[in-house]
């Protein structure tokens, strides 16, 4: 393994050192969510039909590819710091696919219609069939993650592993518009909701896993030019290559030629894709350079609120509760914000519950990293223990 790949320590996702902009950035992230999903849960169908939701929907459309993008960075991390596990078969390579694969089962428990499998099967109508085998944002990191896993461990070498990173970005991107078409939809549910949107998956892989890949990309080459020193240099490139994304993918749907002709721009549209890629680059970068500027100027943490990089260090706890509290699930159907207020609020009560719900998952991310942190097995247990009861009331419990 080459000296390239020995990082050094910086203790990241502790919050300390040069490289808290990857947790600020999954923090802002984090408060786009929670205030588009809450937002547009509860305003009024007039209001949603007005021009400015429309700019509030192509805002909050940065959401999910954010998420993304910032689990392919975390992947080219940890590969890097874990260079041997990674491209061999050993115990921490299973334990860490099987992390994958508990995103994606994560993923459709969140849509199960009834905490039964018996009733599931019994009644479950075809529209509840469709909202379970939907792909969300966990399903698609989780696959992600297995795909990088087993490009690494096949291809085994790093010009190769960063080539067929940059060509699996553009190869998902510039494939969208096929899978988006219809031409799949004959395929049985379960494959066609992981491939196109046509069954109502709000995020299938094509064209959303290029933006993992593309943050694994990303994050491959800001650590080697880090190990050179030139971490300066290579975001100035990300925020210009941002910059030039955005106009390119602007320009090239202006263009009277194009290279699907019939396609959806905001599901499936390639040049989308590269406008959205080019706003994630430029945040990225962006935040990059406030850090380092504070850096210069003294502790950065000083000046980054805590709170703000500890929602983005603990993304996946937020991004589960918030939608257990928002929209509700088998075990609280009516205990959550969607049943009590409906599509009836207005603005101003939409954007309150939206501060009351970031304001409850600061806290809760606090304690869930002491917990992880402190008492490691009493958190693994607790994890254990649901993963265990409500596995046992899904398959034995006959409602």
């Amino acid at each position: 393994m080459p000296d390239l790949f020995k990082l050094k320590e910086h203790a990241w996702s502790e919050g300390k050192g040069r490289y808290d902009f990857l947790d600020l950035f999954r923090g802002i992230i984090v408060l786009f969510m929670i205030e588009g999903h809450v937002v547009r849960e509860l305003l009024t169908p007039e209001l949603r039909a007005a021009k400015l939701f429309a700019f509030h929907e192509v805002f909050h459309g940065i959401t999910a590819p954010g998420f993304l993008f910032s689990a392919g960075f975390a992947f080219a991390i940890a590969a890097q710091r874990r260079w041997a596990e990674a491209i061999t078969i050993n115990i921490n390579l299973f334990k860490r696919t099987w992390r994958a694969v508990m995103l994606i089962l994560i993923g459709y428990a969140l849509h199960l219609p009834y905490l039964s499998l018996g009733k599931t099967i019994r009644e479950a109508t075809p529209e509840q069939w469709n909202a379970f085998f939907a792909f969300d944002v966990l399903q698609c990191i989780g696959v992600g993650i297995l795909l990088l896993r087993i490009l690494l461990y096949v291809v085994k070498r790093e010009h190769v592993f960063i080539a067929s990173l940059c060509a699996l970005t553009l190869a998902v991107a510039y494939a969208a518009p096929v899978f988006g078409s219809g031409s799949f939809v004959h395929l049985p549910l379960f494959f066609s909701s992981a491939l196109t949107t046509s069954s109502g998956s709000p995020f299938p892989l094509f064209p959303f896993l290029g933006f993992l890949f593309a943050g694994a990309f990303v994050s491959w080459i800001f650590l080697s030019s880090a190990q050179k020193g030139r971490e300066a240099f290579f975001m100035r490139w990300i925020f210009g290559g941002g910059l030039f994304l955005f106009v390119l993918g602007y320009c090239l749907d202006s263009f009277p030629l194009r290279t699907y002709p019939i396609y959806n721009f905001w599901s499936t549209s390639p040049n989308y894709f590269l406008m959205r890629l080019g706003i994630l680059l430029l945040m990225l970068s962006a935040l990059w350079f406030f850090e380092d500027i504070l850096a210069s100027n003294g502790s950065p943490s000083k000046w980054i609120p805590r709170w703000l990089t500890m929602l983005g260090m603990q993304s996946l706890f937020v991004y589960i509760v918030h939608l257990l509290v928002l929209y509700g699930w088998v075990v609280n159907p009516e205990w959550n914000i969607r049943h009590w207020f409906g599509s009836s609020s207005g603005i101003f009560v939409s954007l309150l519950i939206s501060f009351l719900v970031v304001c409850s998952m600061i806290p809760a991310a606090f304690a869930w990293r002491f917990l992880k942190k402190y008492h490691p097995v009493l958190t693994n247990g607790i994890l254990w223990w649901m993963g265990f009861s409500l596995a046992w009331s899904f398959f034995f419990h006959p409602y």
